[in-house]
């Protein structure tokens, strides 16, 4: 977890009803929250930069798997850094060698690639090529996705755009545990899917109409993981959903959702992302107002 995220969460400690119906959450120190709010901006504009800076990404078949810049290769990379051919990726099973064309220098680190090598990520220019799987056992999935830190829409990059902050949005949520923590199938926008663990859900009022959202986190995890969507997917935000992470708390506690900080995934800024997607039943009917907003001049998955 990130400084910046966890000054946030230490805002936002879980807390006791103190007998009340519904609480309120707990007060802040404007100060400090706004400077932590700041913090966040700040974060957020970097998670921007990283999602724009990414320039394609493509699923690794057994075999070869050319790469460079002629338009009819599987790996289609920027002309002005990349040859017509460059080199290949050749998976074999779980292994994948990166195979350079002859004079091209391709990088691992500092060194200059001039055989067959087993990398799971090399360098071209301003490009960076990084390997990753997604998924374990049968259902694994290798893919290559490219970065480059030269990417002309970086030259004239709007800041992120954001709801202003309204007290009104920080919100007491009790936290309501499944029986048992359930396996849920998370779909992702690269059309596969990764099960992840939901222990339950958060339950809160918004003009005091009763909301549910369920939470993903593992045992270990101080912090649970919501996407949301919500009526201004179709206007003001990103078409998508947005992200919380509030602060992990027992069966029957308290905790807070900020909606000040609902933040964006990176397929927002990018669509060569591997971004889940929020499971069906959490679409709020209340338009959430607050947060992160859909960029002006980025284009994400849609």
């Amino acid at each position: 977890m990130s400084t910046n995220r966890r000054a946030l969460v230490l805002l936002a400690v879980a807390f006791a009803a103190c007998g009340r119906t519904w609480p309120d959450p707990p007060p802040v120190d404007a100060t400090k929250y706004q400077a932590d709010y700041q913090a966040w901006r700040e974060e957020r504009q970097e998670n921007l930069l990283f999602a724009v800076r990414i320039v394609g990404i493509w699923p690794l078949e057994d075999g070869d798997n050319p790469f460079g810049s002629d338009g009819s290769l599987p790996i289609v990379l920027p002309a002005r850094v990349f040859p017509p051919r460059a080199g290949l990726f050749r998976r074999t099973g779980d292994k994948v060698e990166v195979v350079p064309a002859p004079g091209v220098p391709l990088k691992r680190g500092d060194a200059v690639l001039t055989k067959p090598s087993e990398v799971d990520e090399v360098a071209l220019g301003s490009v960076n090529m990084q390997i990753f799987s997604m998924g374990e056992g049968p259902a694994e999935r290798r893919f290559v996705t490219a970065s480059d830190d030269e990417n002309p829409v970086l030259e004239q990059l709007a800041p992120i755009q954001t709801f202003p902050v309204d007290a009104r949005w920080r919100v007491a949520a009790r936290f309501d545990a499944f029986q048992a923590p359930r396996s849920v199938r998370i779909a992702d926008v690269r059309g596969g899917a990764t099960e992840m663990i939901a222990p339950g859900e958060l339950v809160f009022r918004i003009n005091d109409q009763e909301q549910r959202l369920m939470a993903i986190a593992s045992p270990e995890s101080n912090e649970f993981f919501v996407m949301f969507k919500d009526p201004t997917n179709q206007s003001t935000t990103y078409g998508g959903y947005r992200m919380l992470h509030p602060p992990a708390v027992g069966d029957g506690q308290w905790t807070v959702l900020d909606f000040n900080v609902a933040s964006n995934p990176p397929c927002a800024y990018s669509p060569f992302t591997t971004c889940p997607l929020p499971p069906p039943q959490n679409r709020l009917q209340v338009a959430i107002e607050a947060g992160e907003k859909r960029h002006p001049t980025v284009h994400g998955f849609q």
